[in-house]
């Protein structure tokens, strides 16, 4: 914790300075080394931050333990602390709002829920290094306990499975029991050893490293996250399905749910669980099957794929059978865009011209090779090298189904209502984004299971108040004449409503400007809900 009515001269050996933002951070290195790699680094401490002028240390507690500050300690007689918490406003405002804060309450207790918040609100703020946490909290935070790297550590250690469980029960109960949830799967890499879950897999991210698997379920409606789970980085997506909803039962969730996945879910074990288990699901199907490649010719061969008596949308032409699919008796819905197929077809000219550039250049082929070009080539060997030429019914074959993409449902939901279901399960993909850019948890930076364990629920917290933060700016930015504003910027602008603090006395520092209402309004939040978190008991 910063004592930042103090001073102290700066030391003037065995010290690193490093910036972090409008800040610089003093850190007094412990030992010097070579790492594995034989690289040097070393291990050291924060003993504080520079003050305004560059000139002095303001000392943090880690100060006190290395050095003796004598009569070079002066303290500042007028100093007036100020705090920016704009930000760390609306996180709790939003927090609260939902519901998130009681439900943590009933499950973690108090002391630790608002750690869980502080913790979840410096995710949402500053990212996911938490080397600089204590720091915030002394710019950032009002009537709430400190947290330093250290204590953060152990807070996330603390969280059980079944506090988690009974926070997400909690909070499906009243956000989600109805209506459709997105489930889709992403990973996170670490350069952790001994971690349970670390393995290697399919990287979606192209991080050359191990990673551990998080399925996730979104609520399409309210577009908040509901649950989440771990599971080891080397099981494939689909693989995983019925092991994520046996969590079902365990939650609360009923059969009033429908579940919405892309193909990469798709298979005859998983369409024969999700009937057998009673579920409902809105899945995106494989057009590359048997049987779904002759649902779709008998479309095209009936010449009404482009009738207007079949658009569902616009640009879009729909169709449905009835029949086995994938192992089941179930409907695969048939849609088919214009627009996409145009694209589609100019994307696949593309791979077929940088093909034949590639061709241009090769003497010889392996077989692996002779079967990627033989997909859209006719090649031979001669005296003179290869000779190649388009084999167009080959790719006749292939451009047939541009355009057309399939979706499977046992539900009775119109086609056109499918569609529109099917299109928004992307915003689950924007949770992740968030997760991973804004959050910036796309690297772990932990190394033990529990402590893993307990920083995603933290970020799962913060990834909730991030959500709603991504709805409102996308109203705010469509009925705003004014430039767009990012989710960066709206911090940014947050931190600047601050709080000076004299005697004892709390007040704001500066009037509201205009941009800033509108930014409360946005969060039904105003000046009196300010001054009440200003003012709450400590």
């Amino acid at each position: 914790m910063l004592n930042q009515r103090a001073t102290v001269p700066l030391p003037t050996s065995g010290i690193i300075i490093r910036r972090n933002g409008k800040y610089q951070y003093v850190f007094k290195v412990l030992r010097t080394f070579r790492n594995d790699k034989g690289q040097p680094t070393n291990t050291r401490v924060s003993i504080g931050r520079l003050d305004a002028d560059g000139t002095k240390l303001i000392p943090n507690n880690n100060y006190f333990e290395y050095y003796e500050p004598g009569e070079s300690l002066s303290y500042a007689s007028d100093y007036e602390s100020v705090i920016s918490l704009g930000a760390a406003f609306v996180v709790d405002h939003i927090l609260t709002k939902l519901g998130v804060t009681r439900f943590l309450d009933e499950a973690l207790g108090r002391r630790r829920t608002q750690s869980v918040i502080t913790a979840a609100t410096y995710m949402v703020c500053e990212g996911n290094v938490f080397d600089h946490i204590t720091d915030w909290c002394e710019n950032s935070l009002i009537g709430r306990s400190t947290l330093t790297p250290q204590i953060a550590s152990s807070l996330f250690a603390s969280i059980t499975r079944d506090e988690r469980m009974a926070f997400f029960k909690k909070w499906i109960r009243k956000h989600g029991l109805s209506g459709y949830f997105s489930y889709d799967v992403t990973s996170f890499s670490s350069y952790a050893e001994g971690i349970r879950d670390l393995e290697w897999g399919y990287n979606r991210d192209g991080d050359r490293l191990p990673q551990l698997n998080l399925g996730c379920y979104l609520a399409q409606e309210s577009c908040l996250p509901m649950f989440y789970v771990t599971y080891p980085g080397s099981i494939v997506d689909k693989s995983y399905l019925p092991y994520m909803m046996i969590y079902n039962d365990e939650l609360g969730i009923g059969n009033s749910i429908i579940f919405v996945m892309d193909r990469g879910f798709c298979s005859t074990d998983n369409i024969n669980y999700m009937h057998e288990a009673g579920l409902l699901y809105v899945m995106g199907a494989d057009t590359r099957t048997k049987a779904t490649r002759a649902a779709i010719d008998e479309v095209i061969s009936s010449g009404n794929q482009l009738s207007l008596r079949y658009q569902v949308s616009d640009g879009v032409f729909a169709h449905s059978a009835h029949s086995r699919f994938f192992g089941e008796q179930t409907t695969l819905h048939i849609y088919h865009s214009p627009s996409l197929g145009d694209h589609q077809r100019s994307d696949l000219m593309r791979v077929i011209v940088n093909m034949e550039h590639e061709l241009a250049q090769l003497r010889s082929l392996s077989e692996k090779e002779r079967a990627h070009y033989s997909r859209y080539f006719d090649i031979a060997k001669s005296s003179k090298g290869l000779t190649y030429s388009r084999n167009y019914d080959r790719i006749d074959v292939a451009t047939r189904y541009c355009g057309t993409f399939c979706i499977l449902s046992n539900t009775d939901i119109t086609i056109a209502e499918i569609l529109r279901i099917f299109r928004r399960k992307d915003t689950i993909e924007k949770g992740f984004d968030d997760i991973k850019n804004h959050i910036e948890m796309k690297r772990l930076r932990a190394h033990s299971d529990a402590t893993i364990e307990g920083k995603l629920f933290c970020a799962f917290i913060a990834l909730i108040a991030a959500t709603v933060m991504t709805n409102k700016l996308r109203d705010y930015n469509e009925t705003s004449s004014r430039r767009t504003m990012s989710k960066r910027k709206l911090i940014t602008e947050l931190e600047k409503i601050r709080v000076c603090e004299t005697a004892g006395a709390k007040r704001l520092l500066h009037p509201l400007t205009k941009t800033q209402r509108e930014l409360l309004e946005l969060f039904d939040a105003s000046l009196d809900d300010i001054r009440l978190y200003v003012n709450q008991p400590e």
